[in-house]
């Protein structure tokens, strides 16, 4: 699995190396370094938002089985390299973590403690039948006693019931593409601009003609000039058709 999840969002990773880091008075650290590439200045903004606070709750998938390891982190080292400018450009980031004693004591403390050997016990005979034991009697059935812990027979009961309790976590889904996240944003953006102007115009601060009216003015002085660099002249030009058409 080529995912891992920072402070609970999925981050897909190039490489991963983990390795323990001794200390002379606790369990050992647990450090993780990573290599993140990502494309798009949108997506290299988020990722560097997401490292911000520096204490991160970083969940690696185990190695056996289907769980996951956590581990609390501190950035140790962060470095990144682009390839240019824009959009189009591929952002590696070059990050390692190291747990904290905090996290690695907690981890040891989980740990469950190897079971005491048991002595053997010595073999009981099995009591002779009574002589006068009719062996075709009834059995009494509110004589029959079974050992163990009633607790550990509701749980067994509950999940032999509930068949969907035992079933494993699905995994992470995988972060959005860099066109996915620009239109999100795209959308997010003109909701928040549509809602600010209703609530202006219900007050009476501005008139949605007005509005509208500089809408038009900005898309036919500027709209071109400025999104030309991010979307090339021919698609700015069609969309400032579009938007002039409506």
């Amino acid at each position: 699995m080529d995912f891992i999840r920072i402070n609970g969002t999925a981050v897909r990773h190039t490489s991963i190396y983990e390795r323990s880091v001794p200390q002379d008075d606790g369990p050992p650290l647990q450090e993780i370094e990573l290599v993140v590439i990502l494309r798009g200045t949108m997506a290299h903004r988020s990722f560097l938002a997401l490292l911000a606070p520096g204490l991160l709750r970083v969940d690696v998938p185990a190695k056996t089985g289907n769980g996951w390891n956590t581990y609390d982190t501190e950035i140790v080292t962060a470095y990144t390299s682009s390839s240019g400018p824009g959009e189009a450009a591929a952002h590696r980031h070059d990050i390692t973590l190291r747990e904290t004693t905090a996290s690695a004591a907690r981890r040891a403390a989980e740990q469950p403690e190897p079971a005491a050997p048991v002595a053997p016990q010595p073999s009981t005979p099995e009591p002779s039948p009574e002589v006068d034991e009719d062996p075709n009697s009834p059995v009494d059935l509110a004589a029959v006693k079974v050992g163990g812990d009633a607790s550990v027979w509701a749980t067994a009961l509950r999940q032999m019931t509930s068949p969907g309790s035992s079933r494993p976590a699905p995994p992470p889904e995988p972060p959005l593409e860099t066109p996915e996240l620009a239109g999100a944003e795209a959308v997010l953006v003109g909701l928040r601009l549509e809602a600010l102007i209703e609530q202006l115009t219900a007050v009476g601060i501005v008139r949605r003609s007005s509005v509208d009216a500089s809408f038009m003015r900005l898309v036919q002085q500027r709209f071109v000039a400025e999104a030309t660099p991010v979307i090339g002249e021919k698609a700015a030009q069609r969309a400032a058709k579009s938007a002039l058409e409506e």
